[in-house]
């Protein structure tokens, strides 16, 4: 399994994730290719079904003509939402983009919003797996659903770009372990770095 860094820069001992709970995670991206197949087609027909009926109502029923253009926009919100998974299941691909919407893509995943200057340098990252592993760290260090939920971004730019992410909470989900050790694998892949510390993260990538 990947090793990350507490804020000492050793081997952390505060994240020991459970290979069992890694397993669980595996099994899921294991159906991901088949389910995504499966769900796309099911989501072509019902967009073409509702296109049929809003010929066959016509202009005089207002009320149904609502009520299927709502499905309609819901319909494509969904596909949205597959297609950013299915991007997140092919093999990386690497491109150049500003980390600022990097950033921002992994908090408006979560519900996150971010305080702090960290626009300016860019990063060349696989960006839908990218786009993830921040978002998983961001929505461990929020806090509670209740709470404000923002994080304060730091961003130092040299050999290699460093993003410290401060929450307000320690991560107590029941798989954060896990989901620090997914956001870690990713990271270095990217040929980059995580260090942890209670409430926050500190992610060092590549300068593009």
């Amino acid at each position: 399994m990947t090793d990350h860094a507490d804020e000492a820069g050793q081997p952390c001992t505060r994240h020991a994730a459970s290979r069992d709970k890694l397993l669980d995670y595996a099994l899921l991206g294991a159906r991901a290719s088949g389910f995504h197949h499966d769900a796309a087609s099911k989501l072509q027909s019902l967009m073409m079904a509702l296109d049929e009926i809003n010929e066959l109502i016509g202009e005089d029923s207002s009320e149904l003509r609502t009520a299927t253009e709502t499905a309609q926009t819901s319909l494509r919100e969904l596909h949205q939402l597959l297609t950013a998974n299915r991007a997140l299941a092919k093999p990386p691909q690497r491109r150049e983009m500003p980390l600022r919407d990097l950033l921002k893509a992994a908090a408006d995943r979560t519900g996150v919003r971010l305080s702090g200057e960290y626009g300016g340098p860019n990063v060349n990252v696989a960006q839908p797996a990218c786009t993830q592993a921040f978002a998983m760290l961001l929505d461990l260090i929020a806090g509670s659903v209740q709470s404000a939920r923002t994080v304060e971004v730091h961003v130092e730019q040299g050999e290699h770009v460093s993003i410290r992410l401060v929450g307000s909470a320690e991560p107590t989900h029941a798989s954060a372990n896990e989901q620090i050790e997914i956001a870690a694998h990713v990271i270095e892949r990217e040929q980059g770095s995580l260090r942890c510390a209670p409430k926050s993260f500190v992610v060092q990538l590549p300068s593009a």
